[in-house]
């Protein structure tokens, strides 16, 4: 029974891990650009265009942005440490919400039955003390109080999540302006053309 706890324990921790690395990367759809990088007649903007991926909701961020009704990220963490999820759906990630409400709900039911074996082998060693009764009260709230800091974890890590996102929300718009900024030398500069003919 202890190694069918501890593999949950373990599948849990690993899959609140990789939910967490899930929510740290941004949902970002990748299309090529007309014309290509290897295309004879592509240019630079199309070749700049090929190697920059594409947010499907970069113009809805920029109306956001230049409109003003973007919220600060602190204030979207305290929303979200209030209504739990809601910075995921603001920044337009409510793919996370099932990850993040099912490890919720997971250690919350984790939580509540091993507080009832707890309080079941607490009342029995209330009424007739022995070594088994109070290994097993012990046993079961030492898995309780692990269920709730794994649960505890998992709501900051959704707040966290929530204040990233909102920090980061312009950040390929930013990328994008910074990719074709030149600086020039000053007095004259050897200029170097590459082609490729196919």
């Amino acid at each position: 029974m202890t190694e069918l706890h501890n593999r949950i324990r373990r599948f849990s921790a690993t899959l609140l891990l990789a939910s967490c690395l899930g929510m740290a990367i941004p949902s970002v759809n990748v299309m090529a650009a007309p014309g290509g990088m290897l295309s004879t007649s592509s240019s630079s903007t199309e070749v700049r265009g090929s190697l920059v991926a594409e947010d499907s909701t970069a113009v809805n961020r920029q109306v956001e942005a230049e409109n003003g009704y973007r919220h600060s990220p602190w204030k979207v963490a305290a929303i979200s440490a209030v209504l739990p999820g809601y910075g995921q759906v603001y920044n337009h990630a409510a793919w996370k919400l099932p990850i993040y409400y099912g490890l919720m709900a997971y250690f919350a039911k984790n939580v509540i039955d091993d507080n009832k074996k707890y309080n079941d082998y607490r009342s029995q060693f209330l009424a007739e003390p022995s070594a088994a009764t109070a290994t097993s009260r012990d046993d079961y709230r030492t898995k309780r109080n692990t269920q709730i800091v794994w649960l505890c974890l998992t709501y900051i890590a959704g707040i966290v999540d929530a204040y990233v996102d909102t920090q980061l929300y312009d950040f390929d718009r930013i990328i994008d302006e910074k990719v074709g900024a030149t600086v020039a030398p000053p007095g004259p500069a050897p200029l170097v053309t590459v082609s490729m003919k196919f």
